[in-house]
């Protein structure tokens, strides 16, 4: 579980018609390159990260031998929005950690470093050191037939089999602007009544 206490919306440039960040607090340092390890030292960790990046990625099969793995390139960071986002975001939260709010409790700053100041040198750093959040959604997408892309319908029906639904994050036909726990909830709660059925009354229990 994340110790993270504080999470806002937020926008990497003024400009931006919506909020494409998000932002979490964690009353804790961690260990530079390690994703969830604690690190020596009494700290704060501020995280951001894109709602919603336009790099692609790809697997592709190597062999029809199921047991052969895959070809994978996540391709993270690779699009230009991708990479302002981040680095924008990352400058904000500099300057948020500056305030005067802030920065009687900030002794030093280890990421991304003191000595870390253009845009292309923090870029640098969160391709080395970044990682996603691994909320994962959509291998089994939710549209119409016609889409030759789509796995189940609005009725949560595998296409093409009889007595087949598919209830979980991934129908999620486009990411969501947020964590996916809530929005998965909400489909869980739909997919249990999708046949319109009224909830079963409540039964007492004996004592």
């Amino acid at each position: 579980m994340s110790p993270s206490l504080c999470y806002c919306f937020w926008k990497s440039d003024p400009n931006t018609s919506g909020a494409d960040l998000q932002l979490v607090f964690s009353p804790a340092s961690y260990k530079e390159g390690f994703i969830g390890m604690l690190g020596d030292y009494p700290g704060m960790s501020c995280g951001v990260w894109q709602h919603r990046p336009e790099s692609t990625a790809y697997v592709r099969a190597k062999a029809t031998d199921i047991f052969v793995d895959p070809a994978t390139q996540p391709n993270h960071l690779s699009h230009e929005t991708d990479q302002r986002a981040l680095v924008g975001g990352i400058k904000r939260a500099r300057r948020l950690r500056g305030t005067p709010q802030l920065s009687q409790f900030v002794d030093r700053g280890t990421f991304p470093g003191g000595g870390i100041r253009t845009d292309d040198e923090i870029l640098h750093r969160a391709c080395q050191y970044g990682g996603t959040v691994w909320h994962l959604i959509g291998t089994c997408r939710m549209a119409p037939a016609t889409d030759k892309s789509s796995v189940v319908s609005d009725e949560l029906k595998v296409h093409g089999l009889q007595n087949l639904r598919v209830i979980d994050a991934s129908v999620m036909p486009s990411m969501p602007s947020a964590n996916t726990s809530s929005a998965t909830m909400v489909i869980a709660e739909k997919g249990s009544d999708i046949r319109g059925k009224a909830a079963p009354a409540a039964v007492a229990l004996p004592a």
